[in-house]
């Protein structure tokens, strides 16, 4: 009955609501590594799941192409997308990881070697007299060579890392065979698991929420598709020429140089110079000439697609100004490491849709506040 007419009953309730809200927070931080605990171990056990929902994602684009083009029944449109798949895999697995691990394994044997032929070439400068007395009044000499031996250990480091995360994915080869099951499941029911999760927001979130949160995906999804896709075509191209010229140029392990290239690619603004720089370092141990050549033509190569092919491919669709996506891949990259890096373009297009139609929603009021 206090409450009831009291117009102080919105706080009160509000006041109890916090309390309750607090002892919860309170009573969880007790049990925190156990939540933690658990939900690892159903992150886990979901990776199989998890694996398949992925393939699936990258897969389903293909499936639509070979039914849009050649009027395919949807289960032998699948059947076609996953014989290609298998078949590059394969091709990959025969040909490409071999040499790609030969090369690894011949780099982390080398390394020692580079990094005794740099501070040589180090000690025959400062044997110049000029030079000597320069470096040692300034004492740099010191500095230069603990730089050395700090990119020394690492490359060393990337380059062990790079190894042992090959052998990695071949203890996690169980999950991704299930997950690759999994993933023929995801495609054929694709249309009803979208519906029972469309159902499940319906729910929990009730209709208006759950339309919004729906056109949230759909959106995301589309800038998702627009640069994620399109970048990786664009990638591909750009691996395969980088190998080409690369070999043409007669680099230090063109294949490895190239396909970290290529994938680097993937990452707005950033990563080809993560490409460039790493060509570089591995090239001029063996010869600066050809450290600067194939900086050159890796920087050449870069120009190529940022004036022509990227344009040409992506153009304006993700209609988002470079400082933007440059700002976006700073926070993913700070955040969640590569796959926010890659993420970034496409959640700063659908931040620039979401705020485009606010702006537009509210376009009286800001013109009036533009003539203040």
């Amino acid at each position: 009955m206090f409450l009831k007419n009291n117009k102080y009953k919105d706080a009160v309730v509000a006041a109890l609501w916090i309390v309750v809200f607090s002892i919860l927070a309170f009573k969880l931080f007790g049990y925190l590594d156990d939540i933690t605990s658990t939900l690892g171990k159903i992150i886990s056990l979901s990776m199989s799941f998890i694996y398949g929902i992925v393939i699936a994602y990258v897969l389903n684009p293909i499936v639509k192409i070979i039914e849009s083009k050649t009027k395919m029944r949807r289960s032998l449109a699948i059947a076609v997308t996953y014989i290609l798949f298998i078949t590059i895999i394969a091709i990959i697995s025969i040909y490409g990881i071999p040499s790609l691990i030969d090369s690894i394994r011949d780099m982390i044997n080398k390394v020692p070697g580079y990094i005794d032929s740099a501070q040589r070439f180090l000690n025959d400068i400062v044997s110049n007299d000029n030079i000597n007395g320069l470096i040692n009044s300034t004492g740099t000499l010191g500095t230069i060579q603990s730089y050395i031996e700090k990119i020394g250990y690492v490359l060393m480091n990337l380059l062990e890392g790079s190894f042992n995360t090959l052998f990695n994915l071949s203890s996690q080869l169980v999950k991704v065979v299930l997950g690759f099951l999994v993933s023929i499941y995801v495609l054929s029911d694709k249309d009803k698991l979208i519906n029972d999760w469309k159902r499940v927001l319906v729910l929990v979130l009730k209709e208006k929420r759950a339309k919004q949160v729906i056109e949230f995906g759909r959106i995301y999804n589309n800038m998702i598709g627009t640069y994620i896709g399109i970048k990786a075509i664009d990638s591909t191209i750009i691996g395969i020429m980088a190998f080409i010229l690369l070999t043409i140029v007669k680099s230090e392990y063109a294949l490895l140089l190239s396909i970290i290239v290529g994938i680097t690619n993937m990452i707005p603004y950033f990563g080809p110079f993560i490409g460039e720089i790493v060509g570089f370092f591995i090239n001029i141990f063996v010869s600066p000439t050809k450290g600067l050549v194939v900086f050159l033509t890796l920087f050449a190569l870069q120009m190529f697609d940022g004036w022509y092919l990227d344009p040409k491919l992506i153009g304006s669709k993700v209609g988002v100004r470079p400082f933007w996506i440059i700002y976006a891949v700073v926070i993913g990259g700070g955040f969640f490491g590569p796959i926010g890096m890659l993420l970034a373009s496409p959640t700063a297009a659908t931040m620039k849709f979401y705020y485009s139609k606010l702006l537009e929603k509210n376009k009286e009021v800001i013109k009036n506040i533009e003539k203040v």
